[in-house]
């Protein structure tokens, strides 16, 4: 790919993530139409997993951790783990250490992981 074309997609993307920051830092989800409501929710009246999330994304612009965990907590705390996966296959090809964090990160045990603390907090957020 040339390279005016790189910085041209790279551009627009930043672009985008800026528009989302203003967007989800200024609307709240829960008091806005713009926002898509969950079709699970209204179809079974039960939270999905990532139900909350857009709320706790706000929040978390706004600083306001607490509510963010109350919105979705999955979300917040997996934040650190999924920035950990970003730096891991960026950095892969740059030394042992990064590809050996990135083959445990991506490994099949990692990703069963990961499925069952999602299947967990489904039931967790619905029945608890």
């Amino acid at each position: 790919m040339p390279k005016t074309r790189k910085i041209i997609i790279f551009s627009l993307i930043g672009v985008v993530c800026i528009v989302l920051v203003v967007i989800y830092g200024r609307l709240n989800p829960e008091n806005s139409q713009l926002f898509p409501k969950c079709p699970f929710k209204l179809l079974t009246t039960f939270e999905c997993p990532g139900c909350g999330s857009q709320r706790a994304i706000h929040y978390l612009f706004n600083l306001e951790i607490g509510n963010a965990i109350r919105a979705n907590a999955l979300l917040v705390f997996s934040i650190p783990y999924i920035l950990l996966l970003l730096v891991a296959d960026l950095l892969k090809s740059k030394g042992q250490f990064f590809k050996r964090l990135h083959h445990v990160l991506y490994s099949p045990k990692a990703i069963w992981a990961v499925f069952a603390i999602i299947i967990i907090w489904w039931i967790f957020r619905n029945f608890v």
